[in-house]
């Protein structure tokens, strides 16, 4: 066997000489002064020869540890030259189909980019939605090759026996072209808007009655095991009697917590009107709270934690009560429903509440809707409720409380 002072004391003659190694490695010194490792071998009966580069660049225990690798191939009747061949080819076409975008390329990056945070259990159920329906048709193609037409088409036709799939489907492709566009693959996402799904059928939004506000402000109270971001959104719900969109989706420039108000634009209410909001006390102290725990810089209250670019997930809530054991007793948005019966109970002012619920007043002469109408009324309106909540919570029951499952 050679050693490494024999190596670098070869000199070169005037025709090419081999230095054995062992096993078939050797060292070919060529006329020019270069070493070059090699190593000869036979795969079923056919002779064939590998390089391993040139010395020093590969030492000699370098060389070795390449022989012995193509060694192992060999005893299993594989030739090593056309298995690096067939793996740089291979390795090459994985490139060139994430240069290109593959669709199942961009699905894997976007699959693994979103999945932190994510329950197990949602992850396997949105790769199975992927598997089932999308990558059958759009698998091997390029991103920027899939048109609208066709995604139309294909979500179509899964809404005929899963609606809800659909649904599921349509807000998966546009978080991969989002992610592919995010890449520089693409400029533009050829997702269809959600009207071109059907819509669901509306039902009444369940609402917590009266007797159970105090148990379900009791309960997220206790649960330690709650996100705080999530806990002040819930509890803004309540005190704005704003709609829960309105709530996960505001952002920081539209408050004024000096003047403890709200303002939420046109564009982010259910009607397109400008909608003011007071804040009670116990509102405003929420928000400064909030304010210490958002990072700074941040444009949304509740920044959704895989990207905070954009808010809180809208089933964040929903979700909340679930747990909590409301699940099937009310809803985020029903808590508007126990302010409103709460306060017609009590005989107050129709207009002062319709107006704190950002409801647009129907007759022609009522039409032109002033968003800081009954402005000292609905700021009172909105602190008693602050404060009925309180009592509320501080009311204790002979029934158990609920407890966080």
């Amino acid at each position: 066997m050679l050693t490494t002072i024999q190596v670098k004391s070869a000199k070169a003659q005037d025709r090419a000489y081999k230095l054995a190694d062992s096993g078939g490695l050797y060292l070919l010194v060529q006329p020019n002064g270069s070493k070059l490792w090699r190593y000869k071998f036979r795969v079923g009966g056919v002779e064939g020869k590998q390089s391993f580069g040139a010395f020093p660049e590969v030492s000699l225990a370098e060389a070795r540890g390449l022989h012995g690798d193509s060694r192992r191939l060999v005893a299993q009747g594989i030739n090593p030259s056309q298995a690096k061949q067939e793996l740089k080819v291979a390795r090459a076409q994985e490139q060139l189909e994430r240069v290109n975008g593959t669709f199942a390329a961009v699905m894997s990056d976007w699959g693994a980019a979103t999945a932190v945070g994510l329950r197990p259990s949602t992850v396997k159920q949105r790769q199975r939605e992927i598997d089932n329906d999308l990558m059958p048709k759009l698998k091997n193609r390029p991103m920027d090759s899939i048109t609208r037409l066709e995604l139309t088409a294909l979500l179509k036709d899964v809404e005929k026996r899963a609606p809800e799939v659909a649904r599921n489907l349509r807000n998966h492709l546009w978080g991969m072209f989002e992610h592919a566009i995010d890449s520089g693959l693409m400029e533009n996402n050829p997702v269809p808007p959600l009207r071109v799904m059907k819509k669901r059928n509306q039902t009444n939004h369940p609402a917590l009655a009266g007797d159970q506000i105090g148990d379900f402000l009791r309960a997220l109270d206790a649960a330690a095991t709650i996100n705080e971001e999530t806990r002040i959104a819930m509890l803004l719900v309540l005190l704005t009697a704003c709609r829960k969109a309105e709530v996960i989706e505001a952002r920081w420039d539209e408050l004024d917590l000096k003047a403890a108000h709200w303002e939420i634009p046109a564009g982010r209410m259910k009607a397109k009107r400008p909608h003011w909001v007071p804040l009670s006390r116990q509102a405003v102290e929420l928000l400064t709270r909030l304010r210490k725990i958002v990072p700074a810089g941040r444009e949304h209250l509740f920044p959704n934690r895989l990207d905070p670019r954009r808010p809180m997930a809208n089933r964040s809530l929903n979700a909340l009560m679930e747990r909590l054991g409301f699940g099937g007793e009310g809803t985020p948005h029903g808590m508007r429903a126990a302010f409103s019966t709460h306060f017609n109970s009590l005989g107050a002012s129709v207009d002062v509440i319709e107006h704190c619920l950002a409801h647009v007043p129907a007759n022609a002469v009522r039409a032109a809707y002033n968003r800081h109408a009954y402005q000292d009324e609905r700021r009172v309106m909105l602190q008693a409720w602050a404060d009925h909540l309180d009592r509320a919570r501080q009311e204790r029951i002979a029934a158990p409380l609920r407890r966080v499952p």
